[in-house]
């Protein structure tokens, strides 16, 4: 896990198409190769994604019901995971991106459209999400819709005493060793960016770039840790280790379940970013033929429900949105997180690859690459 002092992308690594600084090629030791197990649709499935993504105990039942095992290996930032599905070929067969990063794995040709409506389970999403243009392709659908959610300030008013209602507010010094947020430099860059007033926060020139490189100089002291996950955030925030999180919806329901504190929301005056997230077949996988069975057990109203009582964020699953909206234990708290409004998912500045990375990489790692 990299401190706010040791994490690092490296542009030499970049620029010969390897791996992020600190991922080393990927080998995984049980990848199974393509053979009778794949193709009469049993075997293992390896995935690129997040932690919110699944749960083990989702894994197992879904093992038991189609005999695929699903692998999961996590990362943070979408530029790594599309770097290691490069450096790596044919052992992952499955992964996640967000919203506009989709597209940039379709040109890298990385992965497979396909056919939406040869997933059961499709028809339990928001029509909404069945339309996304960035998910959109001659040859078919990119990503299966999972989930989405706007990036904002959690704090904790016992510590933090007036709402951080602004990205400039985070770099006061009275804060000094208190936030943390998620280890996605490409990320952390825009939000940057939106603090010193760009409009186009992933498509900064040398100007905008100077100004959010200013920026993260200042927030920098105040930064804990970068975390490689979002639940890391959670935790910290619980531990009471962090008093400022950025982070996604319902960090403050996750916050409250781990036995912490009482976390409210601040909303930024400067405006934000959000993700809008997917799983996609890869071109390469060895056991890609495994994919849409395993999507189809993996994204049933059954699991998203219980997806959003541990994660706490808008899912665009309309039935699992229905069951909790109509359940008193649930409803407010689905009602509050946009669970029955995917529409809103397309009011953020969507989050999606820099126009050039490598003068991202460089300004991230002025900052927290030393």
């Amino acid at each position: 896990m990299a401190s706010v002092n040791t994490m690092k992308i490296d542009r030499r690594t970049l620029l010969l198409g390897g791996l992020a600084a600190g991922v080393a090629p990927l080998l995984l030791s049980g990848c199974a190769p393509v053979g009778a197990s794949a193709s009469s649709g049993t075997g293992t499935l390896n995935w690129l994604t997040w932690s919110d993504h699944f749960s083990n105990e989702q894994l197992a039942k879904v093992a038991a019901a189609t005999k695929i095992t699903g692998r999961p290996k996590l990362f943070s930032d979408n530029a790594d995971a599309l770097l290691q599905l490069k450096q790596t070929g044919s052992q992952f067969d499955m992964v996640s991106a967000d919203a506009l990063w989709v597209k940039k794995y379709r040109e890298s040709g990385l992965i497979d459209p396909f056919d939406l409506s040869e997933i059961d389970a499709s028809k339990e999403l928001y029509a909404e999400a069945r339309a996304f243009p960035f998910f959109q392709d001659p040859q078919g659908y990119l990503g299966f819709p999972f989930s989405w959610s706007s990036v904002q300030i959690y704090y904790n008013p016992a510590v933090v005493k007036t709402p951080p209602t602004s990205w400039e507010a985070i770099t006061d010094p009275k804060y000094k060793g208190l936030v943390v947020a998620e280890n996605i430099p490409t990320d952390l860059m825009a939000i940057a960016g939106i603090a010193t007033g760009s409009k186009s926060p992933y498509a900064l020139d040398a100007n905008g770039l100077s100004k959010a490189t200013d920026y993260l100089k200042a927030l920098k002291p105040n930064m804990v840790k970068l975390a490689t996950q979002n639940s890391e955030i959670v935790s910290m925030l619980a531990s009471g280790a962090a008093a400022i999180g950025i982070s996604n919806l319902g960090t403050d329901l996750r916050v409250k379940t781990a036995g912490g504190p009482q976390i409210e929301a601040a909303y930024p005056t400067e405006g934000t970013i959000g993700f809008i997230d997917s799983e996609m077949v890869t071109s390469h996988g060895n056991n890609k033929p495994l994919v849409k069975k395993f999507i189809n057990a993996m994204e049933t109203s059954e699991y998203i429900v219980q997806n959003f009582k541990t994660n706490g964020r808008p899912l665009f699953n309309e039935k699992a949105a229905q069951i909790l909206l109509n359940d008193p234990k649930t409803a407010d708290d689905a009602k509050r997180l946009f669970m029955g409004n995917p529409e809103k998912a397309l009011a953020m500045t969507l989050k999606g690859p820099a126009g050039d990375q490598q003068a991202y990489t460089e300004a991230f790692n002025q900052v927290f690459g030393a």
